[in-house]
């Protein structure tokens, strides 16, 4: 059962949405949020993971890209034009998240999180589903940007499953 308050879904979307307009001078604006419990209805390009034990969260916070809206926000944060995605490429999505989640625990540490550094990883391929092991459901907070949709989800492990 997913038990995420508000506080911490709004830290992390206040943080992705600054992270975007100051880094790649690029709005987000988040749209509906909803539970899923299978893939997302659009494959993506790359996902960076980052994972999270704290006081009041134990989980993973993904940013997942279809590769034009990344192609777009890359391309503006570093002020090149890129038509493909290569490795080296999808380190910034590594980047962007380890921003948007350095703000966001910056938040939610003042708040009793505890939550510690962490390091993104990135998973990058055609048409790729990230797919969580455990039956926790999945907090999607789509995001639309002039280049179109991306995703940030936030999992949270339930007790029975961190044992």
């Amino acid at each position: 059962m997913l038990k995420l308050n508000q506080e911490f879904m709004d830290a992390f979307i206040e943080s992705v949405r600054k992270t975007l307009e100051i880094q790649c001078s690029t709005e987000a604006s988040p749209l509906k949020w909803f539970i899923r419990n299978t893939k997302i209805e659009s494959p993506v390009a790359l996902t960076g993971i980052v994972g999270i034990a704290s006081a009041k969260f134990d989980g993973n916070v993904n940013l997942s890209f279809p590769e034009g809206p990344f192609l777009g926000i890359i391309n503006k944060m570093l002020d090149e034009k890129f038509e493909h995605i290569t490795p080296d490429l999808a380190s910034g999505a590594a980047e962007l998240l380890n921003i948007i989640y350095g703000n966001a625990k910056h938040v939610l540490n003042t708040m009793g999180y505890q939550m510690n550094l962490a390091i993104p990883t990135v998973v990058l391929g055609n048409d790729i589903h990230v797919e969580p092991i455990s039956k926790d459901p999945i907090l999607v907070i789509p995001f639309q940007t002039e280049f179109g949709k991306f995703y940030l989800e936030i999992i949270e492990q339930s007790e029975e499953n961190s044992a």
